[in-house]
């Protein structure tokens, strides 16, 4: 049996999908408010042919934030692949952040520890690797250092990764992917699966920076070779394709056709929109999608090498066009209930 947290957002669906694609019998941990109909509707679109995948489908509520429930929900389990974690640039959510991800992960550790599950992929982010002044790519290697240009979710990222490799300490077998900002059909509210709804709702203006981005299912493809291939004590890069903001905005526009957004959002106009979204936020209540350290962050290049997982799975990526595609047809087709 394998247990897999945050099996409802952008890369826990292709988690969920890949296990019961490879005949495994899968648990999903859901808080009572999960939209399991969204994940449902998911799998029966991309295992059609295999009407069985349900039977083999489990689900268990809990929270990551209630180690008691955790326990109940590991109980019998030989793996679990905690996906769950909340994904934000909002100063006001760092507290939050680091409850769900470096509280939640040390929940997720020390309930595995006390039932006897042996083995944890454990979804991080590159956000919780180092970034040196001078070095062209981020690599496994780069030591996390903190500072004023490190975001709050990256701080939360990095100390849930130790909590991980603690519980390697005390005897886990662990395994660390960490993936580029992810691109696929998801909970278009939240995290990165939000820009495509964005786009769709006529976004005007593009980044100026460019980054890494790798197909949802891609990652869970990822995962699953690591455990087949049983190597533990490692963690992966996980990198599809590097592209700018404006390219992969104009590809999300096309797919959804769409108007591409038609201007960058130079250094003076980010620094107004960060103002006025955040005195926006406070009359209104209302979580603000521009925030400074998004905006700061999408004004950046960044690129990431994923030559250790190359030579050690020899994996594959699907390139920016079907992925934006997929997803595109996914978002729409969500829209319409299909």
């Amino acid at each position: 049996m394998n247990v897999i947290t945050g099996g409802t957002g952008s890369v826990g669906m292709h988690l969920v999908r890949e296990w019961l694609a490879q005949g495994e019998s899968v648990r999903v941990l859901v808080r009572p408010n999960s939209d399991r109909l969204r994940l449902q509707s998911f799998l029966k679109f991309s295992l059609p042919d295999d009407p069985g995948a349900f039977d083999r489908l489990e689900w268990a509520e809990g929270d990551v934030e209630d180690g008691l429930s955790l326990e109940d929900a590991f109980e019998g389990a030989r793996r679990v692949v905690h996906a769950a974690a909340l994904v934000s640039f909002n100063r006001r959510d760092a507290r939050r952040m680091m409850q769900v991800n470096r509280e939640g992960t040390a929940n997720v550790v020390n309930a595995m520890l006390a039932v006897g599950v042996e083995e944890l992929v454990y979804i991080s982010s590159v956000a919780a690797l180092g970034r040196k002044p001078g070095e062209p790519e981020v690599h496994e290697d780069a030591v996390f250092e903190d500072g004023p240009a490190v975001s709050d979710y990256a701080r939360s990222k990095y100390q849930a990764e130790l909590e991980v490799w603690r519980g390697q300490e005390e005897g886990l077998r662990v395994a660390v992917l960490n993936p580029v900002i992810v691109i696929g059909p998801g909970d278009y509210r939240r995290s990165s699966a939000a820009l495509i709804a964005q786009v769709a709702r006529g976004l005007r203006f593009y980044p100026k920076g460019s980054n890494g981005f790798v197909a949802a299912d891609d990652v869970a493809v990822v995962a699953w070779k690591v455990v087949e291939a049983s190597i533990w004590g490692e963690r992966f890069v996980v990198c599809g394709f590097h592209a700018a903001y404006q390219t992969l905005f104009d590809a999300m526009a096309d797919a959804l056709g769409v108007q591409r957004p038609a201007w960058p959002v130079h250094r003076w106009v980010a620094e107004v929109a960060w103002r006025v979204a955040r005195l926006a936020e406070i009359v209104t209540r209302r979580p603000a999608f521009v925030t400074r350290e998004a905006l700061r962050t999408s004004a950046r290049t960044h690129r990431y090498s994923t030559a250790k997982l190359q030579r050690t799975l020899n994996a594959s990526f699907t390139p920016m066009l079907p992925t934006v595609q997929r997803t595109a047809e996914d978002y729409l087709r969500s829209r319409t209930g299909g």
